[in-house]
């Protein structure tokens, strides 16, 4: 083989200079391509992320709201049957009762309605605040000092860590010390931030009977005397992070007979 035909061979086995800029072009083509879905993934799983927490944040506080309110308590229920006919009370003797502590009503429990002593359980309900007593405490330690009963309280307070600003925080108090009449002896309340970016909230509560919906409802006044709302209603705005925002509308109903049960079922 000669040196011309050597030279001619080693031309054609490598690359020209056009060539290779073609493929240097095309891999930073690739490359950028590759860069960008890999970032729009990432930015999609944060925006589903944040999406997903908050809506899941909604719905937990709602399930706590709703176990809560299903579980509300009243002595007038599980108390045991009155003797019929019922036995007469001296008036001076109830008179006596109603001028002691018995016979004064706390934010959680009502005044004695006989001698047995039993208190019916208060719920006040404005158009931004809850408080009643539920049978939704769970006693984890066996020789807890605790009960099943719990002093629940739902309001709205200002909210430090807000994303958004000018929005608050609806929080849970709650107290296993259920029984406790002198709420400045409590001492085990215990607050809990439920829902955050809340712009919005207001409850409404049904009477049945009435077939009327109000916005305030005190088991101690005389129209709602030791009765509890059929259904309580609340309707809230909710922001979150990257323009999120939830409006909707949720209705509770507590299961039990409240007003007492029906001797004949």
């Amino acid at each position: 083989m000669n040196f011309r035909s050597q030279n001619k061979m080693s031309r054609e086995s490598g690359f020209s200079l056009l060539e290779v800029l073609i493929a240097l072009s095309i891999l930073v083509v690739l490359s950028f391509a590759i860069y960008q879905a890999t970032t729009e993934t990432y930015r999609l799983r944060d925006v589903l992320s944040n999406e997903g927490d908050f809506y899941n944040e909604i719905r937990l506080s709602m399930n706590i709201l709703q176990r809560d309110i299903s579980l509300l308590y009243s002595p007038t229920v599980s108390g045991p049957p009155k003797p019929s006919p019922q036995p007469v009370m001296d008036p001076r003797e109830m008179q006596n009762i109603l001028a002691s502590d018995l016979g004064q009503t706390t934010t959680f429990w009502g005044a004695v309605t006989d001698k047995t002593g039993i208190r019916p359980a208060h719920f006040i309900g404005t158009d931004s605040k809850l408080s009643f007593i539920s049978v939704s405490n769970t006693r984890v330690y066996k020789d807890s000092p605790e009960s099943e009963f719990a002093k629940v309280v739902y309001e709205l307070k200002p909210d430090a860590y807000a994303v958004v600003p000018s929005t608050s925080v609806l929080t849970k108090s709650t107290s296993s010390n259920a029984f406790e009449v002198d709420e400045h002896k409590d001492r085990q309340f215990v607050q809990y931030p439920l829902l955050h970016g809340i712009k919005k909230l207001k409850y409404r509560y049904y009477h049945k009977e009435k077939d009327a919906w109000s916005t305030s409802w005190d088991s101690d006044r005389e129209d709602y005397k030791n009765i509890y709302p059929d259904i309580i209603e609340i309707k809230i705005e909710v922001l979150g992070p990257s323009r999120l925002s939830f409006d909707g509308l949720f209705q509770f109903r507590p299961e039990v007979p409240l007003d007492g049960l029906d001797p004949s079922t």
